[in-house]
């Protein structure tokens, strides 16, 4: 974008910007806010009874299969015109690179974008460096705006703006070095964060009137008081970080404004040339929607079809422990006659011969729990999570190895999501090397025992998931290939535990080492005595 040169021009350009950027916020973090409820309690906030959430736990086994943290590792893939030198640094910044990624908590951070980007159609992982280290945020999508959402893709779009909140006193140390920094805190607007719902107060009343005056029933449900929203009674100031591609420069221009439209900072990018901190996690991408589709979006009438017969059945179970029952032929108070009927040790007595009591129990058709069951069973469908995925028998299935191909079969849909992810994985590793090149100092050792710093690295590389490791559909038949390796003699020993990432890795390499420099001796001092053997009976 061109970028006007005058400063009377700027603002009224990113003021502008911003606007069309922000002008669907609102929108998304009212259906977030829905969807957000659903996914804690199984029903919406005005809706009375959740006998059993089964979206929270569905969600949970479906991130499972898309992301183990435990055994996702990255590997540098060099362009077809690297120097070969370059090969020899490698397995250093591999171990760099996975190392980073652990110690700053990506992978939990990453998790935690996942499961909600789930929930959401989409989450943000925004990579921040401060002294050298990078530390991984993720970033609420109703709080992130785009200038065009029929795009796809955040690389290409034009301008995008993350809306955050801060206090007056970290604005106050954020900008002390600012020229105009007494200026700025003087005529700074504080306000309260929104709570993205209602009031709790209002949240417990079943509405029937709104206007004039707010009527409704009270909501006495337990889960009715947790929300899980934060209560912030400080006062904070909204930010608006805009991020706008200069044609000019070809490269972002960085514009911190509050919400009034007071500029801060107008800078070029202080993260990486040519590229923006955001990572966008969208486990279900659309061409032509920039936020994708949500997968509790989709089980939201599930859901509330399940709600429903789980109801029946509970009013129908109570019916059975105290059905409706008729006193006929009884004379005196009916009150104290059904009291008497239905205490234990109570005596009644009548000399009416036509006194009788009868109890209406309603009979419970089999049929309700079938379909109680077929729900559960769309809600694996909708993800295509199989009963043999999650340890569950099948029909007719006899024999191990038919086990394993039904379950490398129906994994497909689970596979295809899970490289989805694995692009973000990708993304997010490869920034996190670039960011190390750029403000790592430190000196490493290649292969070689020559030392060099990460600057020092080729330019044309990108980071990937080192075999799939990020779901664990793909360990097994990462496992199964490296032994078919190490028995054909293609990998050593070393590359084989690097492949299968045991428990406690870098002890066994370790000891791995000293076994082979024992083998390597004893088989040194076998052929020593066999030539001294052979020796002595060339002398006979």
């Amino acid at each position: 974008m061109d970028i006007p040169k005058n400063l009377d021009g700027r603002e009224s350009f990113y003021s502008e910007l911003i606007r069309k950027c922000t002008a669907t916020q609102q929108e998304r973090s009212a259906n977030y806010a829905l969807l957000r409820h659903f996914y804690l309690f199984g029903r919406g906030p005005s809706d009375d009874e959740t006998p059993y959430n089964k979206i929270y736990p569905h969600i949970d086994t479906l991130t499972s299969f898309l992301f183990a943290a435990e055994t996702t590792k990255f590997s540098i893939h060099l362009g077809p015109h690297t120097p070969e030198v370059e090969y020899l640094r490698i397995k250093t910044l591999n171990k760099a690179v996975n190392d980073a990624w652990l110690l700053s908590n990506a992978d939990q951070v990453f998790m935690q974008a996942l499961t909600w980007s789930l929930v959401y159609p989409s989450t943000f992982i925004k990579l921040i460096v401060r002294g050298g280290e990078i530390f991984p945020f993720m970033v609420d999508p109703g709080s992130f705006g785009v200038l065009r959402e029929d795009l796809p893709f955040a690389d290409r779009q034009e301008a995008m703006v993350h809306s955050y909140y801060t206090t007056r006193s970290q604005l106050e140390i954020d900008i002390k070095d600012h020229p105009n920094s007494v200026q700025i805190l003087d005529n700074v607007q504080t306000s309260q964060m929104p709570q993205g719902e209602q009031p709790s107060g209002i949240q417990r009343l079943l509405l029937t009137a709104a206007t004039p005056n707010m009527t409704g029933n009270v909501n006495t449900g337990l889960d009715s008081n947790i929300d899980y929203v934060p209560k912030v009674d400080e006062e904070l100031v909204r930010m608006h970080e805009l991020w706008v591609w200069d044609t000019k420069d070809k490269d972002y221009r960085v514009v911190t404004i509050t919400d009034g439209g007071m500029t801060i900072y107008d800078r070029k990018n202080f993260f990486l040339k040519g590229e923006h901190p955001f990572v966008h996690v969208c486990p279900n991408p659309m061409y032509s929607y920039f936020w994708g589709m949500s997968e509790v979006a989709g089980m939201i009438g599930l859901q509330k079809w399940r709600n429903e017969r789980v109801v029946e059945v509970k009013k129908l179970l109570n019916r059975q422990v105290n059905p409706p029952t008729a006193l006929t032929g009884w004379t005196g108070i009916m009150d104290e006659i059904a009291y008497a009927a239905f205490n234990e040790g109570s005596v009644l007595s009548t000399d009416s011969f036509q006194a009788k009591v009868e109890r209406f129990a309603p009979q419970i058709p089999q049929e309700i729990f079938a379909v109680i069951h077929e729900i559960d069973t769309m809600f694996s469908e909708r993800s295509g999570l199989q009963n043999i995925l999650m340890g569950k028998g099948e029909v007719g299935v006899r024999s191990g190895r038919q086990t394993s191909e039904l379950a490398r079969l129906s994994s497909a849909r689970i596979r295809k999501r899970a490289l989805v992810i694995e692009d973000a994985l990708e993304a997010i590793s490869t920034l996190y090397l670039k960011c190390m090149m750029k403000y790592d100092s430190r000196t490493y050792t290649d292969e070689e025992g020559n030392s060099f710093v990460p600057d020092q690295f080729a330019r044309e590389f990108v980071v990937k998931v080192d075999a799939h490791s990020n779901s664990p559909l793909f360990i097994e038949d990462q496992k199964a290939i490296a032994a078919e390796m190490l028995q054909a003699g293609v990998i050593n020993k070393e590359r084989f535990v690097e492949m299968i990432s045991p428990q406690d890795k870098e002890l066994i390499i370790r000891e791995l080492k000293v076994i082979e420099e024992k083998e390597a001796a004893a088989a040194k001092a076998q052929q020593q005595a066999k030539q001294q053997e052979e020796a002595a009976k060339k002398l006979k």
